[in-house]
């Protein structure tokens, strides 16, 4: 007897504040999500030494009375639940009735709060495991709460808190989601003297704009739309606009931010390879789907949650945005705030000297040739703007005039997007086309990738290659894809080595997307191949002829346009 016991209010409040506040963001955190729950239109927040010296957070809010500030110290009280099945409908921001308890165990801590039309407000101040100080104190419509010395009476915990710099960008970071997800709200986050934050109440794309930058927001796409029970609002940037992970990616599940790699990798998926690879757009998504099929009380602080047949709402989420993405005009935007003005695209004009030294194709019938693909009869519906081409710039891009201004094309991966799509459609109806070499090509490989390119003989076959083994470790090429008749022997193998890689892939539907990417590009028009004014228009027809003109199948950009509004703005032109 004797060995359980119960453990003491400090103690609980202790363990709660292990579980809730990890840093001085986590604090930040719940008393911003009081605030917004408070009905706050203006929330203040102000912190020092990446606040573990001071944390201070205003806001105009509902306020409270002497009991109600008094209450909120007590551990699971809340204004925000009633009974049990509120748990499973949630609609408020913070709602464990345990943020200000496990707060004030760990910190010093100060509120002062009043209500609309209150002649007076109230001031509680509590130190660790000390009494509440609570007085009458004169104070404006809102709450105010001061943290100082966080973690001040549990000295393990704070040896674990990282550089100023890193807990401030923690910071920066909570705001800046709880910004996105309530644009409604002004908020403003000042560390020391420095301003860090300055978002005034505003639309969603507009405080995109103000907190994930200019790139973003000019190259932002509403996505809207329902299927069944799900539906999404909100805004993603355009495909030439993208990072390597989803820190630019934020997610929110009926109104709460998420984090939910299964949906970051669903959005990836609807861009497929329009997106540089391993890349994900930015932006903030709102999804709605039946409370029923969502439980939020996973984790502790609610940022992950559990959602039934997430499986088949992924399906539904990427069927949206693909509907959304084949809409639109996956154009981005040249920076004209960056742009050499003495250069284009950053390096020097080229003089006589270095203009004639690329390939010349003779006439529309070679470059028909290097195509090697008959234009389709029936029109395919593309929202590419009607444009003519000018000129053709180091043999790389190409300058076409349209009615919305000036537009850039990159003709290699313009030409491999549109190589990949004729690919795509002949194996889909196994209508590749095959050309026998005049010379065939001998392949000495070692032993494990001959081992891997006969394992995938069969594959490589359906693509058009004819292949036969003719030693241990040796092949003959006596014919290739339609695609790449024409091409040097040199880029017929380059074709093969990249397809002997391919082996490695995990998956089948892996294997033959890579075969595809890679007969696209080794097929495709190179840079520094001169074209003459009807191949560049020719490229331009072809282009508009594909549903996916707008990027290459490695995801890089093939078009990008310069409107006379950017350029009245960079000669500071202002009327006539």
């Amino acid at each position: 007897m004797g060995n359980i016991q119960v453990l003491d209010d400090h103690t609980i409040n202790q363990i709660a504040a292990g579980e809730v506040i990890e840093r001085p963001a986590s604090v930040v955190k719940e008393l911003v999500e009081n605030s917004l729950d408070a009905k706050a239109k203006n929330i203040w927040i102000r912190v020092e030494e990446g606040g573990t010296e001071l944390i201070v957070i205003r806001d105009d809010g509902l306020g409270m009375d002497r009991d109600d500030a008094t209450l909120a110290f007590r551990k699971h009280s809340t204004s925000k639940i009633r009974e049990f099945d509120d748990l499973q409908d949630v609609v408020t921001s913070g709602f464990r009735g345990e943020a200000l308890p496990s707060i004030a165990s760990v910190s010093r801590l100060r509120i002062t709060t009043s209500e609309k039309d209150s002649l007076i407000g109230t001031r509680i101040t509590i130190e660790g495991n000390n009494e509440l100080n609570i007085e009458d104190y004169a104070a404006p419509q809102g709450t105010t709460i001061e943290v100082s010395d966080l973690f001040f009476n549990t000295p393990a915990r704070s040896k674990y808190l990282k550089r100023v710099s890193t807990e401030l960008q923690h910071i920066v970071k909570t705001i800046t989601i709880e910004a996105i997800r309530r644009p409604d709200v002004a908020f403003n986050l000042v560390h020391g003297e420095r301003k860090l934050i300055e978002a005034p109440a505003s639309n969603l794309k507009t405080r995109i704009g103000i907190l994930l930058g200019r790139e973003a927001s000019k190259e932002l796409i509403e996505m809207s739309g329902e299927i069944n029970e799900l539906r999404i609002e909100g805004f993603l940037t355009r495909p030439s606009v993208s990072r390597k992970s989803m820190t630019g990616l934020y997610l929110h599940v009926n109104g709460r931010p998420i984090q939910a790699r299964n949906i970051g990798y669903s959005i990836k998926g609807a861009y497929g390879s329009l997106l540089h690879d391993g890349h994900f757009p930015i932006g903030a998504l709102f999804i709605e789907i039946p409370a029923k099929d969502v439980d939020v009380n996973v984790h502790p602080a609610k940022t992950i949650v559990r959602i039934a047949n997430e499986e088949k709402i992924n399906k539904m989420l990427r069927q949206i945005i693909r509907d959304v993405l084949a809409k639109q005009a996956l154009i981005s935007h040249v920076d004209l705030e960056t742009t050499n003005t003495n250069s284009i695209f950053g390096t020097p004009i080229p003089n006589s000297k270095t203009r004639n030294k690329a390939k010349q194709l003779n006439s529309i019938d070679s470059l028909q040739q290097e195509f090697n693909v008959a234009l389709q009869e029936e029109d395919i519906e593309t929202n590419m703007p009607s444009m003519r081409p000018l000129s053709l710039i180091e043999n790389k891009y190409i300058v076409a005039m349209g009615l919305d201004g000036l537009y850039i094309i990159d003709f290699h991966a313009a030409h491999e997007r549109v190589m990949y799509e004729r690919l795509k459609d002949q194996t889909r109806f196994k209508r590749v086309g095959k050309q026998d070499l005049l010379k065939p090509i001998s392949l000495d490989l070692s032993k494990s990738e001959s081992t891997t390119f006969e394992v995938m003989l069969e594959d490589i076959t359906e693509m058009g290659f004819d292949a036969e083994k003719i030693g241990p470790s040796s092949f003959m090429i006596r014919s290739v894809p339609a695609l790449l008749a024409g091409s040097e022997p040199e880029r017929i193998r380059e074709a093969i080595d990249d397809i002997v890689e391919s082996g490695s892939m995990k998956t089948a539907e892996e294997k033959h997307t890579l075969m595809m990417y890679t007969v696209a590009c080794h097929s495709a028009l190179r840079a520094g191949d001169k074209l003459t004014m009807a191949q560049m228009e020719f490229v331009i027809r072809e282009m508009e002829s594909i549903p996916n003109p707008y990027a290459c199948v490695h995801g890089r950009p093939t078009v990008m346009t310069i409107t006379p509004t950017e350029l009245d703005k960079k000669f500071k032109r202002s009327g006539f």
